[in-house]
C-alpha cells in the first residue's frame, strides 16, 4: 500500500495484540472493553462514553486503542492545549521508534500501525484523506477560523471523536464540534471529575479506575505529603518593621485576613529557603548511596519573577535550577524541556507550563511555593510527580514514592485533604457552581484574568524564628511505603550498631554506613578518558556495528540510494537523502540525527550522561530501523 492509499476499514480489520497483552495495564484492557461494550455490544451510539483514569496509568494508550473494532472510518483525536497535544502525537507516530505501539508491542510490523496526521493550517485536504487518525488542539476547531476543519469537513468525515482531558471543555466550542460530527461516537477521557467550565459533563460514565487503585497496583508512584511548620510566623504591616504580628494576632484583631498571609509568605525569601531546603533534604535522600536515578525536584511558583527569585534559592544551594513560562520562546521552551529529559537538570520551576500531557517520571518532589485557592490546579501539579519509574531501574522503595512539600502558611491542608477523598471515592461530580475554577496563571499581587486591577494591598514582610519542624501525611499505605519503612527500619539498626560499636555520633555512623553502600566508581578515576570512550565507542557503534549490520543483513547495496525511498527519509528526515550519498550514509545519518534530536543538543556539546542517553536510546531505534527495512524490502525476518 502506498503512502497516499486510505483504508477506510483499517480499524475493523486491524488485529492489534490487546487482550492478554501483558505489555498493557489493566485500566487499558479493561477501559478499552467497557467502551467497546458501549457502542457496540449495547450499542448505544447517541450516549458519549466518559472514562476516568488518573495522571500515569497510561490513558494516551488507551487513546489509541479505542477506535480498533469500534471505530468504523477515521478517529479524530481532540486535545485541549499543545502540550498535551505534542505528548499525544508523540507517543501514537508510528514514525517514532518509542511509540506506544512497538513498545507495548501492539504492532510487530510497522506497516500495521495506523496512518496518523497532525492537523494543521497547511495541511492539505489531501493528505487529511488518508489519516486512519487525525489529531488536533481544540482551538483550530473553531468555526469563526477560515482553516477550521468545521468549515470543509462533511459530517460523517469521524466515525468517532476522542476527546482527551475532557474537563477542560467549554461549552460552546465541543458542543459545536459534537454537533458538526453528529454521526460519530463520543468518548470523553479525563483524569479528574472535576469540569473547568461549572457545567454538566454529558454523557454515561462506562468505566472509572481510581488513583488508590493505580498507587496499590504500582503504576503510579505513592505520594506522601510534607509541611515544613515554623516554630513562629512573624510578619510586618505596611512595612513597618518596628510591629510584628502572628498570624493569631492578625486574624484576631481582624488587620488582615488569609488570602493576605498566603500570599505574603508565598513571596517571602525566608519562608521560601525553608521549602527550598526541605526539599532539597528529600531529593538528597532519595539520590542517596549514588543513586543511579536521576530524580528531580518540580517547583511551582506565583509568577516569572518569583520563578526566578526560586530558581537563585536553588542555584545558591549548588543545585542545577531553570524556569519555563508561557513568554518564553518555542525554541527556548523546547531547550528547557531537552535539559530536564536528558538529566541536563534538579530543578525545574514553572509558572503555568508544565501541567496536564507533561510527563517526566524522574519529577519525585514537587514543591509548592504559591498559595493554589481550589483543588483542580492543586491536583494538576500533583499529578506530575505520579508517573512511575520503570522496575528495571528502581533501586530502593524510595525510589517510587513521590513527596509533595510546602509551607504551613499557604494553607494547603484542606485542598490534600480534598484531594485524597475525591480521587479515591468521588464519581463524576455532575453540576458545580458556576464559578472560576481555575487559578489565573497571572501575578498573584493582585492581578485578575478579566484585566480589571483589583485594589492591591501591600503584602507583609514574613519571618520565621526558632526551629521548624516537618509534619507527613502518606495519601495510601501501600506496599512501597510499608518498604520504604522497613528499609529505614534496617538501616536506623545498623547505625546504631555502628554507633555503639565505634563511640561515634549519628552523623559519623551515616557517613560510614553510606560508604558502605557505594558503588565500584572506578570507571570515574579517568573522566577524560571515559568521555572519549563513550563517544568513540557510539560512533563504532553506529559505523562499524549496526550499519554494516544492517546492510549485510537485508542485503543491501552499499554503493546504492534505495533506501531513500522508505518511510525512514520522509517527514522531518526526508532532508537525508538530498545529503547522503549513498545507503550507508543514509542509515548512519539517521542514527546520529535521531540521537541528535531525543538529546537536544549537537553533539560536541554533550556531556558524559547524554552519551550514556543514547546509547540507550541507540538500540530502541536500531530495532525500529530493523522491522522498516524488514517491511519495506518484503524481508521476513524473525528478530524484528
Amino acid at each position: 500500500m502506498s503512502t497516499l492509499d486510505y483504508n477506510e476499514h483499517y480499524f475493523e480489520t486491524a488485529n492489534p495484540n490487546i487482550y492478554d497483552n501483558n505489555e498493557l495495564r489493566e485500566p487499558q484492557i479493561q477501559g478499552y472493553y467497557k467502551v467497546y461494550d458501549h457502542f457496540i455490544v449495547r450499542n448505544k451510539k447517541s450516549t458519549h462514553a466518559i472514562v476516568v483514569l488518573p495522571t500515569g496509568v497510561g490513558k494516551t494508550g488507551l487513546i489509541g486503542l479505542l477506535p480498533f473494532h469500534i471505530c468504523k472510518g477515521r478517529a479524530l483525536i481532540i486535545t485541549p492545549q499543545l502540550t498535551i497535544n505534542d505528548a499525544v502525537i508523540d507517543s501514537l507516530d508510528p514514525d517514532n521508534p518509542e511509540s506506544f505501539w512497538y513498545k507495548r508491542k501492539i504492532f510487530n510490523k510497522v506497516e500495521d500501525a495506523p496512518a496518523l496526521v497532525e492537523y494543521t493550517r497547511s495541511v492539505k485536504r489531501e493528505i487529511l484523506d488518508v489519516a486512519n487518525i487525525v489529531i488536533l488542539n481544540i482551538h483550530k476547531l473553531q468555526s469563526r477560523l477560515a482553516s477550521s476543519p468545521l468549515n470543509y469537513l462533511p459530517e460523517d468525515y469521524f466515525d468517532m471523536i476522542i476527546i482527551d482531558e475532557a474537563h477542560h471543555s467549554t461549552a460552546d466550542t465541543w458542543v459545536e464540534t459534537v454537533n458538526h460530527f453528529n454521526k460519530a461516537k463520543v468518548v470523553k477521557l479525563t483524569g479528574t471529575p472535576i469540569r473547568t467550565d461549572g457545567m454538566e459533563l454529558a454523557g454515561e460514565l462506562v468505566y472509572k479506575y481510581k488513583l488508590s487503585q493505580a498507587m496499590a497496583k504500582g503504576y503510579v508512584k505513592s505520594l506522601r505529603n510534607f509541611e515544613y511548620v515554623p516554630e513562629t510566623l512573624l510578619l510586618t504591616i505596611d512595612k513597618d518593621e518596628s510591629n510584628t504580628y502572628t498570624v493569631e494576632e492578625l486574624l484576631e484583631l481582624g488587620l488582615r485576613d488569609e488570602e493576605w498571609i498566603r500570599r505574603s509568605v508565598a513571596f517571602s525569601k525566608e519562608c521560601s529557603i525553608s521549602v527550598v531546603n526541605e526539599s532539597i533534604k528529600l531529593l538528597d535522600k532519595k539520590r542517596r548511596n549514588d543513586s543511579k536515578v536521576p530524580h528531580k525536584i518540580i517547583a511551582v511558583a506565583c509568577s516569572i519573577d518569583h520563578a526566578e527569585q526560586i530558581k537563585q534559592l536553588y542555584i545558591d544551594k549548588g543545585y542545577r535550577a531553570d524556569v519555563i513560562h508561557s513568554r518564553q520562546t518555542p525554541e527556548k521552551q523546547d531547550e528547557v524541556k531537552q535539559d530536564i529529559e536528558n538529566h541536563r537538570l534538579d530543578v525545574i520551576i514553572h509558572v503555568a507550563m508544565l501541567g496536564e500531557g507533561y510527563d517526566h517520571p524522574y519529577l519525585s518532589v514537587a514543591a509548592i511555593f504559591r498559595p493554589f485557592r481550589n483543588e483542580l490546579p492543586y491536583e494538576q501539579f500533583i499529578g506530575r510527580v505520579l508517573r512511575v519509574i520503570p522496575d528495571k531501574e528502581v533501586e530502593k522503595a524510595e525510589d517510587n514514592i513521590a513527596d509533595v512539600v510546602s509551607h504551613h502558611n499557604l494553607q494547603l491542608a484542606e485542598l490534600w485533604e480534598k484531594y485524597k477523598v475525591e480521587l479515591q471515592e468521588s464519581e463524576i461530580i455532575k453540576h458545580l457552581q458556576d464559578e472560576n475554577l481555575l487559578d489565573s496563571d497571572e501575578d498573584f499581587r493582585g492581578e485578575i484574568a478579566s484585566g480589571v486591577s483589583a485594589e492591591i494591598v501591600p503584602l507583609g514582610l514574613a519571618k520565621e524564628k526558632g526551629i521548624g519542624r516537618l509534619t507527613a501525611d502518606t495519601y495510601l499505605n501501600t506496599e512501597l511505603i510499608k518498604r520504604q519503612k522497613e528499609e529505614e527500619k534496617k538501616q536506623k539498626e545498623s547505625i546504631d550498631k555502628l554507633q555503639e560499636l565505634l563511640h561515634i555520633d549519628y552523623e559519623q555512623a551515616l557517613s560510614i554506613y553510606n560508604q558502605t553502600r557505594t558503588k565500584d566508581t572506578a570507571a570515574f578515576k579517568r573522566p577524560d578518558l571515559y568521555f572519549a570512550d563513550r563517544k568513540k565507542g557510539l560512533d563504532i557503534q553506529i559505523r562499524e556495528i549496526i550499519v554494516p549490520q544492517l546492510i549485510t543483513r537485508f542485503c543491501v547495496n552499499q554503493s546504492g540510494k534505495e533506501l531513500s525511498e522508505c518511510r525512514l527519509f520522509k517527514g522531518k528526515y526526508a532532508w537525508i537523502k538530498n545529503k547522503a550519498p549513498d545507503n550507508g550514509a543514509l542509515l548512519a545519518m539517521y542514527f546520529n540525527t535521531y540521537l541528535r534530536n531525543e538529546i537536544g543538543k549537537k553533539r560536541e556539546d554533550w556531556k558524559v550522561s547524554d552519551f550514556d542517553i543514547a546509547i540507550e536510546k541507540l538500540a530502541v531505534a536500531e530495532e525500529f530501523v530493523g522491522r522498516v527495512l524488514s517491511e519495506y524490502l518484503h524481508i521476513d525476518n524473525d528478530e524484528y
